[in-house]
């Protein structure tokens, strides 16, 4: 049990399997719902923030954070952007969350924004390629993924984002993680909810299993768990 999750989202662009250097792919691309869920997911609770990438792109700017390895491609997730800087910065202040792009940071929580010229043709997005799938595990109840969103805290390390979306009009939460740290893809755990999450975060106590939604960071005493809901339905998962 001590490996779950522990060597998730490895953000080594390279990286070698029983000594053997393996070849990364055509990056894949998963659009989140708009910038506010980036800057949650590459700053909130983080330890260190996730870097920021600017990929220009035929339908606009596309800001990424590279977060797992799926299958020998690096997966970012992104928001598209009418703008670019230096920086990303993300706040969160008695519930009120602040997202935006800057050329000299104010806020205490920002992450470097790092723009990306040009791609090598083995290195180019294949948009019509078709993905495998991501082995999936239906939990019983959103108590139970945030479990495995929060174990790796036990470890010291941040916790896993919970991500959201609609799949035929019913909201799924679901985690991505690893059983063993060698492997070299996750597992998707996930539950179906009831309705649309109604805050930017959950709520977790691990002593009680009490749980809830909440917009706000001040409590002592919880885990907080970040809530990132995608456009649409994450295209690594079969259900």
């Amino acid at each position: 049990m001590k490996r779950l999750g522990k060597n998730l989202f490895n953000t080594g662009m390279k990286f070698k399997v029983m000594g053997v250097h393996k070849k990364l792919g055509a990056p894949i691309f998963v659009e989140l719902l708009d910038l506010k869920e980036l800057g949650r997911l590459s700053c909130a609770l983080e330890r260190v923030p996730m870097l920021v990438f600017s990929f220009p792109s035929k339908v606009g700017l596309r800001l990424a954070v590279h977060v797992d390895t799926y299958f020998n491609s690096p997966v970012f997730y992104y928001a598209s952007s009418d703008k670019s800087g230096h920086f990303l910065e993300y706040r969160n202040s008695a519930g009120l969350e602040e997202v935006r792009i800057s050329n000299t940071p104010s806020f205490i929580i920002y992450t470097p924004i790092v723009s990306v010229h040009k791609l090598s043709k083995d290195f180019e997005q294949n948009e019509g390629r078709k993905l495998e799938k991501i082995p999936s595990i239906q939990v019983a109840d959103l108590v139970s993924l945030a479990k495995v969103a929060a174990y790796r805290m036990l470890f010291e390390e941040s916790p896993l984002p919970i991500f959201a979306y609609r799949v035929d009009g019913e909201w799924v939460a679901g985690v991505f993680t690893r059983l063993d740290e060698f492997d070299e893809t996750s597992l998707f755990f996930y539950c179906w909810l009831d309705k649309e999450p109604s805050g930017r975060f959950i709520r977790y106590s691990t002593n009680s299993s009490e749980l809830s939604y909440t917009d706000r960071l001040e409590e002592h005493g919880y885990v907080y768990l970040k809530v990132i809901k995608l456009k649409a339905s994450h295209p690594m998962v079969s259900l």
